[in-house]
């Protein structure tokens, strides 16, 4: 939890920094941030849908994918958001793909007009080349297609 939302601006600027490492931290701090201060992001929205379809860092992404799963719903259009974690599910780091299956699996979970085109699209998962992005696939299959299923423990952190 950020004590002083006034202070977000400051944190986003790491989101910028050429180093590697402080955007990472951001990304990750920001993820923490995303966990119980939802409504912060709404202005951040663009940014960070730009910054997850550039940035070459594999940490920025993941963190950038369980932001938008953790915050989907608290932005007034939520299309880009799910186009976002739609290509994320394309990305080669297999920790970007695991949390943008999660996120979409939240978001599949309260959204039931996207539910059948998020299904669709993880679907095509459950035979990824990476063990982890296959069991996690399965598991948000489950979790869509079978609403008395919880969400795996640690997909929606608090």
């Amino acid at each position: 939890m950020i004590q002083n939302p006034q202070l977000l601006g400051q944190l986003v600027e790491g989101l910028s920094e050429r180093d590697d490492v402080i955007r990472a931290r951001t990304a990750h701090a920001l993820e923490r941030v995303s966990r119980t201060n939802q409504r912060l992001f709404r202005g951040l929205m663009p940014q960070l849908i730009s910054l997850s379809a550039s940035d070459r860092i594999s940490m920025v992404k993941w963190h950038l994918a369980m932001i938008f799963g953790n915050t989907a719903f608290a932005v007034r259009d939520i299309e880009p958001v799910v186009s976002a974690l739609f290509r994320l599910l394309k990305d080669e780091s297999v920790f970007v793909r695991s949390w943008a299956v999660s996120s979409l699996c939240i978001i599949g979970r309260r959204d039931k007009r996207r539910r059948r085109k998020i299904i669709n699209a993880i679907r095509t998962l459950q035979h990824d080349r990476s063990i982890a992005v296959g069991v996690r696939a399965v598991k948000a299959l489950r979790a869509l297609e079978n609403e008395n299923e919880p969400l795996p423990a640690g997909w929606y952190k608090t």
